[in-house]
């Protein structure tokens, strides 16, 4: 009897994790925009592999991204200033996921953690460069491709949110473009993983699950962020950033 009572508390915590990670993924989606993969993958990785953690995520990234597309209501500005960027992203995430099932996690996860730590402390302690990168148009799909090459091999779009928060459109477009990006971006990853079997039937009916955590932290941090300032909502940016990329390279370092 106690191997089994054992093995039963050990499937319940780890569910309880893998809940817990969606709900606080999603939390920091809806006050910020993004962060379901960034803050959820870390959380549910300790309990099952990345491939399977990204799978989880199928469902609520897509139906959350509608979602906040729709709440947003920026998706034509977001497109006309940000449609090179989003375009390459696709691209180079169906690239990079080839090498998700191989990469050394904790190495990908450091060197993400560091990147988007050294570019946030940036933003924070620099001049306001926005009006000379929002020039730079040319930049977008060199940074789209960039970033979506890190996303396909981590899962993780964290470095996508550093590079929108430093050119520092309005809140609206922002969040509106996080969402057409990881909505857009991650779709590629997904059939990535469908194309070579470590995406399954299962996975996905674990995956519209998941979507009563998400939706109540989405529920939660949509009621916050209507009730903040820009000025607020550029810190909290800030700060959620320093935390995940902490945590990430928390996880490269154990």
């Amino acid at each position: 009897i106690e191997p089994g009572v054992h093995a039963g508390r050990e499937a319940t915590a780890a569910l309880a994790v893998l809940v817990l990670g969606m709900f606080a993924g999603s939390l920091v989606k809806g006050v910020l925009g993004a962060g379901i993969p960034a803050v959820g993958l870390p959380i549910m990785v300790m309990v099952i592999d990345p491939p399977q953690a990204v799978s989880l995520f199928l469902v609520p990234v897509v139906l959350s991204n509608i979602w906040q597309i729709w709440e947003a209501g920026e998706i034509r500005e977001a497109m006309r200033r940000y449609w090179g960027f989003t375009l390459a992203l696709m691209i180079c995430v169906w690239i990079g996921a080839g090498a998700m099932v191989s990469a050394d996690p904790k190495l990908i996860a450091l060197a993400v953690g560091i990147l988007v730590i050294c570019t946030t402390l940036f933003q924070i302690f620099s001049p306001d460069v926005s009006h000379v990168m929002g020039r730079m148009r040319g930049l977008h799909p060199i940074a789209g491709a960039l970033i979506g090459l890190v996303a396909g091999v981590t899962g993780m779009l964290t470095p996508m949110i550093a590079y929108f928060a430093a050119l520092r459109p309005p809140k609206d477009v922002f969040v509106t473009q996080l969402a057409i990006g990881a909505m857009l971006g991650m779709l590629p990853l997904f059939a990535r993983l469908a194309v070579e079997d470590h995406l399954t039937w299962d996975q996905v009916q674990g995956s519209v699950m998941a979507l009563i955590p998400a939706a109540a932290g989405l529920t939660v941090g949509f009621w916050i962020r209507k009730r903040i300032s820009e000025a607020v909502f550029r810190r909290l940016v800030q700060i959620g950033l320093l935390a995940v990329s902490c945590g990430l390279i928390w996880r490269g370092l154990s």
